[in-house]
């Protein structure tokens, strides 16, 4: 059964309110699930098609202009050669492309998917209806705003997981919510291991449970559309963590949007990331559509931090604190107790050193 969201997200991504994620899965932001793609029969003349179609999305649509030019036209000459007219099936087309098209482009969002005539047909540039974004807000309200998880950790120390940071109102909600039921803790972990991406608005609606004043996040640029341009900061929210220690936990699978949570509060000193380096992938974007079912994410504003002025495409973000991926909670939350022990006295100080006694050496 075809998804309500289809139409909202297939405006989202035509109409270039650009979103960032690391791959396509289920959750909101993204297209339907796709056909199996091996058991899609493709011929020579498809393939042309699809190719060129792709070598026309970059000419039009890449984040930087020159470096799109140049992915065209070798993509160009590549399909001239005769490299994709022998594959069989979209997945060996598929596959073609990954390995001679997608070190071309060299951005780490860029990825070709087939997704089908019928997904392909509703992207659409139309504004999604009223009912369209009623269905929107419920499913993200029935994933409970994309936060898995809230409880506190021996110690008095609070724990947040976040799968997708969305600018929803279901999200900042749940969110909220989540931050009232920690208000108490005396140190706050928050876990984006594996988390794909999210929005920059949704990023600075978190960061803005952690700062005390109105703070610049990212600058986002857009060549095509000036009016898409624009600068997100996080506005201070209640309740507030301002004055507590914050450690936020990554890995290889903290990619987009989640990777810019984490680089924007080390870039402020705001938060201390402990784990392994990020995926690298910071060039935001969306699906356009291509021909006979298949569709790309084509990278479409370029994001520089507003306090370093540059980001973390192809490099990732590197932690404080290196250690691997499933040793990360474990080592934060003994950082986390001691930074409480540093100031706190009578009961929290007692209850933070008896959290720490439990912690295994």
């Amino acid at each position: 059964m075809e998804s309500p969201l289809i139409k909202f997200l297939s405006f989202r991504i035509c109409a270039a309110l650009i979103a960032m994620a690391l791959v396509p899965t289920v959750a909101i932001g993204q297209p339907a699930p796709q056909p199996d793609p091996g058991s899609v029969s493709m011929t020579a003349a498809e393939n042309r098609e699809v190719v060129l179609s792709l070598a026309d999305v970059m000419r039009q649509r890449f984040a930087f202009e020159e470096r799109g030019a140049a992915a065209a036209q070798e993509i160009t000459v590549l399909e001239q050669s005769g490299v994709f007219q022998n594959a069989r099936t979209a997945a060996e087309l598929l596959s073609l492309i990954d390995t001679q098209i997608a070190p071309l482009v060299n951005d780490r969002h860029f990825r070709v998917r087939y997704m089908g005539p019928e997904v392909i047909a509703t992207f659409s540039e139309a504004p999604p209806s009223a009912e369209e974004i009623a269905a929107y807000n419920d499913e993200v309200r029935l994933r409970g705003g994309e936060i898995p998880e809230v409880r506190w950790l021996a110690g008095n120390v609070g724990y947040l997981r976040i799968n997708m940071f969305l600018d929803a109102e279901p999200s900042t909600e749940k969110l909220g919510a989540a931050m009232s039921m920690l208000a108490d803790t005396g140190a706050l972990i928050i876990d984006v291991r594996g988390a794909p991406g999210g929005e920059p608005a949704g990023v600075a609606n978190v960061i803005g449970h952690l700062v005390a004043e109105r703070t610049p996040t990212v600058r986002a640029h857009d060549r095509f559309d000036s009016s898409a341009s624009r600068t997100f900061y996080a506005e201070p929210r209640s309740p507030g963590f301002a004055n507590k220690p914050v450690f936020v936990l990554i890995d290889g699978g903290t990619g987009s949007g989640a990777e810019e949570f984490a680089y924007d509060l080390q870039a402020i000193k705001r938060a201390t990331l402990v784990g392994a380096t990020t995926y690298g992938a910071a060039t935001p974007g969306g699906f356009r559509p291509l021909a006979a079912g298949f569709a790309a994410f084509i990278p479409m504003q370029v994001v520089t931090n507003t306090v370093t002025g540059g980001n973390w495409e192809s490099i990732g973000v590197s932690p404080d604190i290196a250690v691997p991926s499933e040793e990360a909670l474990a080592r934060a939350h003994r950082l986390a107790l001691e930074a409480i022990l540093e100031s706190a006295q009578g009961v929290p100080r007692a209850i933070a050193e008896e959290g720490l006694a439990s912690l295994e050496p």
